[in-house]
């Protein structure tokens, strides 16, 4: 009888769930007011679980590696996210806006550089965590309309609709709202 006075939910909680070793990069996911659709893409992208061509050429399922949005190189999660010409104009853009200037990353260094910038609750690092997610998702989405629907957007479209969704998405809280009333034109 004396052993369940010191049993407690948590620690059995605890003891079935096992030991886990803390993603770095949760602080990009958790707490982010985009969209759940568009955090679901990034959580892939993140473990680098999307469907590109180079995972699909090593599965088997298909032999074209050429990227659908430039044509000009193979389909890899680097080159589609920040390597891509036109994946590359819309990060401009997009930073442009939010007044960041840097050097494009590759995949891995641009999860680095984010986890070390965009962590804690100013306005600026949850902007930036938004905007992560709904560029992964709109650049993810774009390339898939162009595979599957052989459909394509002009560059400024799908700037233009990042930041509606950013605007948006961060409206929604109230503190992002100043920031968000500075940030009020189009690259």
């Amino acid at each position: 009888m004396s052993g369940w006075k010191s049993l407690s939910i948590k620690k059995l909680y605890n003891t079935m769930r096992g030991e886990f070793q803390k993603v770095t990069w949760r602080i990009l996911t958790c707490n982010n007011v985009g969209a759940p659709k568009r955090i679901f893409v990034l959580n892939l992208a993140i473990q680098r679980r999307l469907f590109t061509r180079d995972r699909l050429n090593n599965r088997g399922i298909t032999n074209v590696l050429s990227c659908p949005m430039c044509n000009e190189e193979n389909e890899t999660m680097d080159h589609l996210f920040f390597s891509c010409v036109v994946s590359k104009e819309v990060w401009g853009k997009v930073l442009k806006w939010q007044s960041i200037s840097r050097a494009a990353l590759d995949w891995q260094k641009k999860i680095e550089w984010a986890e070390r910038n965009a962590k804690g609750r100013n306005v600026d690092a949850q902007l930036y965590r938004v905007t992560l997610a709904c560029v992964v998702y709109h650049i993810w989405r774009e390339r898939n309309m162009r595979v599957f629907q052989g459909q394509q957007q002009p560059n400024e479209v799908l700037v233009r609709h990042i930041i509606q969704e950013v605007t948006s998405r961060g409206l929604m809280k109230n503190r992002p709202v100043k920031k968000l009333e500075t940030l009020n034109f189009y690259p």
